[in-house]
């Protein structure tokens, strides 16, 4: 479904990708580990259309997306792909459920119906108190979960997660993963997850992992 075909990048001297490829099928749990510093957030950053590569082709369903023009890259995002960041990167002055309902808003969709749909994905991760709280008021947990249900509302075909557990605790990252790869599995969710935790990786249905931004191994946790 999604390919890396070469995939080089850099940011001024310094080699970050260095011709990595990959595929990921749909449905499919990856797990992209490595020492910091390897590649693995550009890579992600790469496959999910926000940054581009210097050569090489990202594709998806056969047809080259990292040429797209920046508007209809930007369409293809919000239909196809969800992200979660280590720190959920929500907006400050939004309720929980307003955060959840926001990119099927940026899709034209009704606010009653956005709304509702946000209240079902908040009920599913478990957090449907939270809906009328802010960020703000949110522990870390409860800030994943929301993030979660977020990327999971649009019925994307891939969630990329850079991080998503880096800044919880041991039983806070557990219960974030179970939430995300539960709901993603339900769906047929491709998940791309990028970690440097082991037990994180072992979440996943394969693993790669990357040194000095080459593939080092493909192995099935």
């Amino acid at each position: 479904m999604l390919e890396a075909r070469g995939l080089v990048k850099s940011y001024g001297k310094a080699l970050a990708l260095t011709g990595v490829s990959l595929e990921i099928a749909e449905g499919e749990i990856l797990a992209i580990t490595g020492p910091s510093g390897s590649g693995k957030s550009t890579l992600l950053h790469c496959l999910a259309g926000i940054i581009r590569p210097e050569s090489g082709e990202v594709v998806l369903d056969g047809k080259r997306i990292d040429t797209l023009a920046e508007a209809e890259l930007t369409r293809l995002r919000r239909e196809n792909f969800g992200v979660v960041f280590q720190f959920g990167e929500l907006v400050p002055e939004l309720t929980a459920a307003e955060n959840v309902a926001l990119p099927m808003l940026f899709n034209r969709r009704d606010r009653q119906a956005s709304m509702s749909v946000a209240a079902d994905w908040l009920d599913r991760l478990g957090v449907s108190d939270c809906a009328g709280q802010r960020p703000g008021e949110l522990s870390g947990g409860q800030l994943q979960r929301v993030a979660v249900a977020r990327a999971l509302a649009t019925e994307p075909r891939v969630i990329f997660a850079d991080e998503p557990t880096g800044a919880l605790d041991t039983l806070g990252g557990e219960q974030v993963m179970s939430a995300l790869l539960g709901a993603a599995r339900a769906s047929n969710t491709a998940v791309v997850l990028v970690t440097h935790d082991n037990r994180v990786a072992a979440y996943a249905d394969r693993e790669i992992t990357l040194r000095d931004g080459a593939v080092l191994t493909g192995v099935t946790p």
